[in-house]
Parts: C-alpha cells; sequence; structure tokens
C-alpha cells in the first residue's frame, strides 16, 4: 500500500485486536515502525493500550528493540486488518494534498533508508564488541571440559566445547560497552543493588559456574559469539552478538566425505559419538540454510546430511521443513536420527 497516513494507521488499527497473541501484536509494532518510525509510537500506544495486558514500561521497551527497517512493513498490518473486514476509503483529495501526500511518503522513504543504515552499521559495531568480548570471557573464565550436568544428562561428551569455572555477571551497556562482574562477593553485591528493570538502560546476563559455554564460529574459524547452555538445559546467546552463519564444529572435515549438520548440541555430539561423521551444530532451525550455504561453498564436495528435529507437534513441523530446505540448497539428504541404541555409550 503506497502513500499511507496516520489516519489511514488508526482506521485499521480498529480492526485489530490489542489482546492478540504477543508474536502478532510485535509484528504490527514492527510494521507501524517500518512505515512511520518514531512518528508511529503514539499509534501503537494507544492501541496497545486496549489490552487487558497494557504495560506503558512493556511497551516503551518493545518499542525501543524494534528497529526501523525490519522486515515486516505496514503492509502486513493492513492485511491483518483487512482480514478482519477494514477497506481503505478515502473522499477524492485535490491535486495539492495528493502531492502533499507524495511529499510526505517520499520523506518517510528517505527516512527508512537512513534509518536501515545506520541501523545495520550499528549491528556491525556490536558484532564486533561482542566477537571481543567471547574471547575474553572464554580465555579468563573458562576451561576444557568432557562433561558436565547438562552433558552427563544428554548422555554426551565434549568436542571442543568449555564450562565456566566461576560465576560471571555479563553487562552490555548503551554505546557498545560490553563489561563483567566477578568473585561471589562483587556478584552478589551488584545483584542486590540492581534497580528494576524497566529503570534501567542496559542488560544483564548471569552465567553460573558449571554452565557449558560452546563457542561459535564462522566459515573462517573466527570466533564471534558463544552459546550459553545452563544446568537446566535453558540455552542463551551474548545479546547483540552475531548468529546467522554460525556454527560450533565437531570433528574433522578430512575425516571422511560426508558432513552433519544440525541445530542443537547434543544432537550433533550424538552423530559424531554414533557415527564419527563430522558435524555442524547450527543452533537453531532457522541458521540451517545460512550455514549448509556457508560450509557448501567451503566444501563443496561433500555429501551434506541434515539430521532434523522432528518437530511434529509444532504447526508445519519446522525441523524437518527447514531442514528439507537447506537440503535442497545444496543437494543434500535429510535423515531423523534416534539414537537411543547407542545412548548408553557415552561416557
Amino acid at each position: 500500500m503506497q502513500q499511507t497516513t496516520l489516519q489511514d494507521l488508526h482506521d485499521a488499527l480498529q480492526y485489530l485486536d490489542p489482546n492478540c497473541s504477543r508474536d502478532e501484536w510485535v509484528k504490527v509494532g514492527m510494521g507501524i515502525k517500518n512505515e512511520f518510525g518514531d512518528a508511529g509510537f503514539d499509534a501503537f500506544d494507544s492501541w496497545s493500550a486496549g489490552s487487558e495486558q497494557y504495560k506503558p514500561s512493556d511497551i516503551k521497551s518493545t518499542w525501543r528493540s524494534i528497529k526501523a527497517g525490519g522486515g515486516t512493513t505496514i503492509k502486513t498490518v493492513f492485511g491483518m486488518a483487512k482480514d478482519n473486514g477494514f477497506t481503505v476509503k478515502r473522499e477524492p483529495i485535490s491535486p495539492e494534498e495528493q502531492a502533499r501526500l507524495n511529499a510526505e511518503f517520499a520523506k518517510r522513504a528517505k527516512e527508512r533508508e537512513a534509518q536501515e543504515a545506520e541501523d545495520e552499521a550499528a549491528r556491525q559495531r556490536w558484532h564486533g564488541v561482542v566477537a571481543e568480548f567471547a574471547s575474553s570471557l572464554l580465555d579468563q573464565f573458562t576451561i576444557k571440559v568432557k562433561s558436565n550436568k547438562y552433558l552427563s544428562e544428554k548422555k554426551v561428551i565434549g568436542f571442543g566445547v568449555r564450562a565456566f569455572k566461576q560465576s560471571v555477571v555479563v553487562i552490555m551497556r548503551p554505546n557498545f560497552v560490553a563489561e563483567y562482574v566477578t568473585g561471589a562477593k562483587e556478584v552478589k553485591q551488584f545483584l542486590s543493588d540492581l534497580p528494576p528493570k524497566d529503570e534501567r538502560d542496559y542488560s544483564i546476563f548471569h552465567i553460573k559456574r558449571g554452565d557449558l559455554a560452546i563457542p561459535l564460529i564462522d566459515i573462517d574459524k573466527a570466533l564471534w559469539n558463544v552459546q550459553i547452555i545452563n544446568a537446566t538445559g535453558g540455552k542463551f546467546f551474548l545479546k547483540h552478538g552475531r548468529k546467522a552463519g554460525l556454527f560450533h564444529f565437531i570433528g574433522k572435515a578430512s575425516s571422511c566425505n560426508i558432513l552433519a549438520v544440525c541445530e542443537g548440541y547434543a544432537t550433533g555430539a550424538s552423530i559424531h559419538m554414533a557415527t564419527e561423521w563430522p558435524c555442524a551444530v547450527a543452533l537453531d532451525v532457522g541458521n540451517l540454510m545460512p550455514v549448509a550455504l556457508a560450509l557448501k561453498e567451503k566444501l563443496p564436495d561433500k555429501t551434506f546430511i541434515f539430521c532434523a528435529d522432528d518437530d511434529a507437534n509444532t504447526k508445519g513441523n519446522p525441523g524437518i521443513a527447514k531442514a528439507n530446505e537447506a537440503a535442497a540448497a545444496v543437494c543434500g539428504l535429510v535423515a531423523v536420527p534416534d539414537f537411543s541404541a547407542v545412548a548408553d555409550k557415552a561416557a
């Protein structure tokens, strides 16, 4: 839809329920900010205020986290409204008013392009900051391990992974500042002095002693980020860090002509233990394609086998669907492994 006005937006939002799922709510915010930038906040806030879960602090923090140049556009918002019966109704306008709307639309497009460039520059700068920070964390606070609580429960051993030897609080502040607090007394004091979350302009992440650290590299073996898995299996990445196209590699690529690709570390370790195939752990289903394309360019002669997670209880079974898409892109194969027969072989 072209030359969308704020009045058009207000009219369309009347057809959307602010008590919708959070995913749909965020999508509305993304579409508005993509089109109007911060000028659209009042419309998003006013519409959101009709929700039973409305919290001003949540609205503001969510809005700040949305990038103006995101992939969800105002067309998505209007499409959702049209599905509920909305139609655009405008009275005929004068040539002067049409010219004004054209100029307003061109101005917004230029501002959106500038914001996209600014966001991309910030994203790249953060990636560099986090890459250096990840290296520092691994060097100073982790040790190589073959087993820990998580690995033991998954009945796999550690391949190139590490564990934190002490508690560390990671702090990501504005203006590309990453720092940490360590030492039992210092960590306890820092956490006790924390202001409420909605009063902080920084994020924190508390890493516990024994948490698993999985180094994440690119196709050139450069470290960019770390996946942290805690004792209960929760998985986290360093905020603002790169993830697309990164992976953890198990084994040696030269060991055979097969290369397995999977989502999670435990699956990858199980594959390697059962078959001795080298395996690239892509971290999640959305990263299968970027990792596969990067590896195929580097290792064109390998036969790629995507060991898919069977998300049978999730709509569309993304584990198998995305594995099939990635396999098609690199002329690979898809398998849904069952390791119950070999699980007891793990140390």
